[in-house]
This record gives structure tokens, C-alpha cells and sequence, in this order.
């Protein structure tokens, strides 16, 4: 079991996470694509409004311990942050899951059924424990074992359970026991066991306050991932919230490149500041901040040229609906993928809660949009969307304002432009050729993609000027 605890280099880090995230994301799309064609749009609308509502709240149940544990065990790997990290799982984490359900059915939510209380509170409860313990891991730098751990809690035992039941709530609960039993014995043995003489309430307290102050960005992110979801599923079309939340999957598609860089950035930085060492951080997050802006326009510009094909292929069910659905939501993308890459330096860099302010501002815009939206009764979906797109746009935004400000680096340059617009250009010019063919769509679908594939590998490759070559460098140095 050594190998989980393993320490890489920054480089093996990225690509194990990269790998990770590329399973992890094609886990999840087996897994909607499963439960769309055994059980219909309307259950999957079901689980993902279930599981999306429930993930995006577990920031707040851990009271930020998802960032403060890494921070902290980071700077010199002291054991007892994790013991009184689990104090506080146990004493504040319970309590809130249970106040969270109750307050779902107190607000009766369409889509959560007020007799399945212990299925949601256990579901939850394995969603927090594989939080917590991918924090632990990756505290220890051992991104080998917290990328295992997020692998088996997100994709491989949903799949297992779901080719094994006959209905949704079964489905959830075994999930949520088995992730619950498994995380639970995977923290105690990376943080040997439990050590009751070593709890301090003066690093409780520094635990709970640096993460307290980044409890209003976790609520705002709920607003932002949830509230969508939530507000369509008020008109009880799970029809619309399985294209939504669908479409949302591959936005989140960002975090197999953003989660390798964040998790792995944050003990990292937050080490060079602690021992007053900031090195090139300032140079390496510029030419990262491009890259994420380029492929997250690349990639915007790929889903909405194949769109109805895409759903097609993955749930099995299209309509007009859904792909409007889907070129909407995706236009986040860019932005998305910005604000997602600038979490961790931030949190690195102070203790202050500045992705509060940057998902505040965003949440507050979305809320004011429905609101205005309600008051003028406009349809529901289009409300939705347009609050959506709005405020991920925001907190793209007041993020670039913050790493300006605290890393004094502005990345947005004439040659970012340049290479964005060539990039979607290139793409819809080549996909307009390719559809003049006289062949199956599915077929030009397959052409163009293998065309974009190696020519973007060709410009990598041969690049040796400009922000590709500097990355490329940074990379094969570590």
C-alpha cells in the first residue's frame, strides 16, 4: 500500500491527475449514458439534479476543509491536522447533512422524495467522506492515492451499483454506503489510524476559520451548479434538467485540466510562499491561465458544431430543445475554465476568502437575472440559461481581476486573440468543408475530429515560440 503514499515530482503529478481526470470524465459519461437508455431522460434528469445538488453543497458541509486541509498539512506535513480535521467531520459535517436533507424537503424541491431521507443523508454523507479524504491524500502530495480514491467514489462504484440495481434510490443508497465504508478506512490509514491526544482546539480553530471564510464561495458555487438545476426542475420537466445538467457535464469537462493543475498547484505554492519562496509562480500561472483560455475556446467551439450528434451519441434521445440547450450552456466554457484555474493560486496566496467575493458577485448576479426574469414572466429555461451564461461570465471576470492584483500578471494579450480566433476559424471552416462530403454525419463527426486532433498535436509538437513552447518548457524541465 506504500505506492498510495507515494511523492512524484510535479510533472509524474499532473499527468497521474490528468489521466485521473480523463477516466473520472469518461466514468461519468458511461454512466449518464447508462441510465439514459435503461431507465429514460426522466430518471437521469432525476439522479443528476440529486447528484449535482448534493455535490455541489459538500464544500459547505466540510466547512472548506476541502482547501484548509490541504493547506495546511501541506506546509509541513503535520499528522494532527487531519486527526482534528475529522473531529471536525464529526461533530459539525454529521449535524449540517442531516439540517441540509431537511431543509430540501422543507423547501420541497421537485425531484427529492420526503420519504427517502436516509438515502439522500447517506449519499451525502459518502460524497463528504470522499472529500475529505482526497483533501488528506492530497495534503500529502500523494496525488496517486487521492486520484484512486476520487476515481472508485466517482465513476467505478456508481457503475458497478447501477448495472446491479432495479430503481434510483436503491442505486443511491448503495453508493453512498460503500463510498462512505471505503473512504472512511482510506483517511485512517494514510493518517495512521486516530490519535485522540494530539485534537487542539487552536488548530481546529484554524482549520474551521480559514475555511469558514470560504464557506460563502462554496454557497455561491451551490447557486451557480445547482440552482439551475433546481429552478427548471420547479416546472418538473426532468426532460430539460437532464439536457442542462448533461450540457453542464461537458463544461465540467475543464476539471480534467483544471483539477490536475489546482490540486496539485495548491500544496505546492502554498509550500514556496510558507518557507517565503515564490519563485516563478507568477510566470508559470500566466502561460498556464493561457493555455486553459485557448483550449476552453477550442473545445466551446467543438461541442457547438457537434452538438446534436454528441447528444445523440450519449443519451441516446435528442431534440430541438436540447440542443439549444447545450450550444447555450457551453458558450460558459471559457469562463468557466478561467475562474476554475484561478481558485487554488488564490486560496494559496492569502487567507483571505477573495473566491467568496468572485462567487458572490456571480451568484447574486444569477439570482437578480431569475428574479427579474420571473417578474417579467419570461419562459423558465430561457431565464435560466441567460442567468447561467451571465454570471459564469462574471466570475470569469472579477478572477482576472484578483490574480492581476495579487500576482501582478495580466495574461490577456493580442497573441491570446490572435490564436483564439484562429483556433475557431480553423475549426468551423474545416468542419463547413467536411460537411460538403457527400457521407454520414457520424462519419464527418469522426474526420473532422481526427483533423483537429493531429492538427493540434503537429502545432504542440512544433512549436518553438510563444506561450506553447514556454509551457512545453516549463513542463519538460520538472
Amino acid at each position: 500500500m506504500k505506492w498510495l503514499n507515494k511523492l512524484l515530482s510535479f510533472k509524474a503529478d499532473l499527468m497521474v491527475t490528468l489521466l485521473n481526470g480523463l477516466i473520472v470524465i469518461i466514468g461519468i459519461f458511461v454512466l449518464n449514458g447508462l441510465i439514459a437508455r435503461m431507465y429514460g431522460l426522466e430518471v437521469l434528469g432525476e439522479f443528476l439534479l440529486i447528484k449535482r445538488t448534493l455535490y455541489s453543497f459538500v464544500g459547505i458541509l466540510l466547512i472548506g476543509m476541502t482547501v484548509g486541509l490541504p493547506n495546511f498539512l501541506s506546509r509541513d506535513f503535520d499528522k494532527s491536522y487531519g486527526d482534528n480535521a475529522f473531529i471536525i467531520f464529526i461533530l459539525f459535517t454529521i449535524p449540517l447533512t442531516v439540517l441540509f436533507i431537511y431543509g430540501i424537503f422543507r423547501f420541497n424541491i421537485s425531484g427529492f422524495n420526503n420519504d427517502k431521507f436516509w438515502v439522500y443523508f447517506i449519499f451525502s454523507l459518502g460524497i463528504s467522506a470522499q472529500f475529505i479524504t482526497y483533501a488528506l491524500y492530497r495534503g500529502y502530495m500523494n496525488m496517486i492515492g487521492a486520484n484512486i480514491f476520487q476515481l472508485l467514489g466517482t465513476a467505478i462504484i456508481p457503475l458497478i451499483v447501477f448495472t446491479s440495481i432495479d430503481n434510483l434510490n436503491n442505486g443511491l443508497f448503495w453508493i453512498g454506503v460503500s463510498v462512505l465504508i471505503i473512504m472512511i478506512i482510506a483517511f485512517l490509514i494514510r493518517n495512521n489510524g486516530f490519535n485522540v491526544s494530539v485534537i487542539n482546539f487552536t488548530k481546529i480553530k484554524q482549520i474551521f476559520k480559514y475555511g469558514f471564510v470560504r464557506v460563502p464561495s462554496f454557497i455561491s458555487q451551490f447557486i451557480l451548479l445547482a440552482g439551475i438545476p433546481i429552478f427548471i426542475a420547479q416546472s418538473e420537466k426532468f426532460e430539460d434538467v437532464a439536457y442542462f445538467n448533461s450540457s453542464l457535464s461537458l463544461v465540467r469537462l475543464s476539471l480534467i485540466f483544471i483539477n490536475p493543475i489546482g490540486m496539485v498547484l495548491l500544496p505546492r505554492i502554498s509550500n514556496k510562499i510558507s518557507s517565503g519562496d515564490k519563485g516563478d509562480i507568477s510566470k508559470t500561472l500566466n502561460l498556464l491561465f493561457k493555455a486553459g483560455i485557448v483550449f476552453s475556446i477550442i473545445g466551446t467551439t467543438y461541442c457547438f458544431i457537434n452538438a446534436p450528434l454528441i447528444l445523440k451519441l450519449w443519451l441516446g434521445e435528442i431534440n430541438n430543445n436540447g440542443v439549444a440547450i447545450l450550444r447555450f450552456v457551453i458558450l460558459a466554457l471559457p469562463f468557466y475554465t478561467f475562474a476554475g484555474l484561478t481558485r487554488s493560486p488564490l486560496d494559496a496566496i492569502s487567507e483571505r476568502g477573495y473566491n467568496s467575493i468572485i462567487y458572490g458577485l456571480a451568484a447574486i448576479s444569477m439570482v437578480i437575472i431569475i428574479f427579474i426574469g420571473i417578474i417579467l414572466e419570461k419562459d423558465l429555461l430561457i431565464t435560466a440559461l441567460y442567468s447561467f451564461i451571465v454570471s459564469h461570465i462574471i466570475a470569469g471576470i472579477v478572477s482576472a481581476y484578483y490574480i492581476q492584483k495579487l500576482y501582478n500578471q495580466w495574461f490577456l494579450r493580442i497573441r491570446i486573440l490572435r490564436d483564439s480566433i484562429f483556433c475557431i476559424s480553423s475549426m468551423i471552416v474545416i468542419s463547413k468543408m467536411i460537411s460538403i462530403l457527400n457521407i454520414p454525419q457520424f462519419s464527418q463527426f469522426i474526420i473532422s475530429s481526427m483533423i483537429f486532433l493531429l492538427l493540434g498535436i503537429f502545432i504542440i509538437y512544433y512549436s518553438k515560440t510563444g506561450w506553447v513552447a514556454q509551457i512545453k518548457s516549463i513542463f519538460n524541465a520538472q
